[in-house]
């Protein structure tokens, strides 16, 4: 802020800033959209990977962890069809994906072992799957 006289070409009163985020309320619409394409064995691997229990239709999803929502966005683009099994190709190949990006951060990382462990306890870790889809 500065004071009008010394810059006369400045205004007072700081002008308001904008930002991109959704309001709290409409991130939540958003949380809620994207875990209504999760599947029930989606949201099981993303508990025994995470311990976030995501409910079906929860009325107030709040905040999901990046796996659930890695999950999330690939089923709603497609990438993963809607019956189509998490299996460990598709974990590993989204591992990857996160570590080639320029932001050098993947925040799947931590959530890649017990995912894998799932799916190996589970019978879903040598399952194929075309992630060209």
């Amino acid at each position: 802020m500065s004071i009008p006289r010394l810059n006369p070409n400045r205004s007072a009163v700081a002008p308001l800033v904008t930002t991109s985020r959704p309001l709290s309320r409409d991130r939540g619409q958003n949380v809620r959209e994207a875990t209504a394409s999760l599947t029930d064995r989606d949201r099981e691997l993303i508990y025994q990977a995470t311990g976030q229990n995501i409910r079906p239709g929860e009325a107030n999803a709040g905040w999901i962890n990046s796996l659930a929502t890695a999950i999330a966005a690939d089923r709603a683009t497609g990438r993963l069809g809607p019956a189509q099994e998490i299996t460990a190709a598709y974990l590993k190949d989204l591992f990857r994906r996160y570590d080639q990006s320029p932001t050098g951060r993947n925040p799947i990382a931590g959530y890649l072992e017990p995912a894998l462990r799932h799916l190996d306890r589970h019978g879903g870790g040598n399952g194929r799957l075309d992630v060209t889809a």
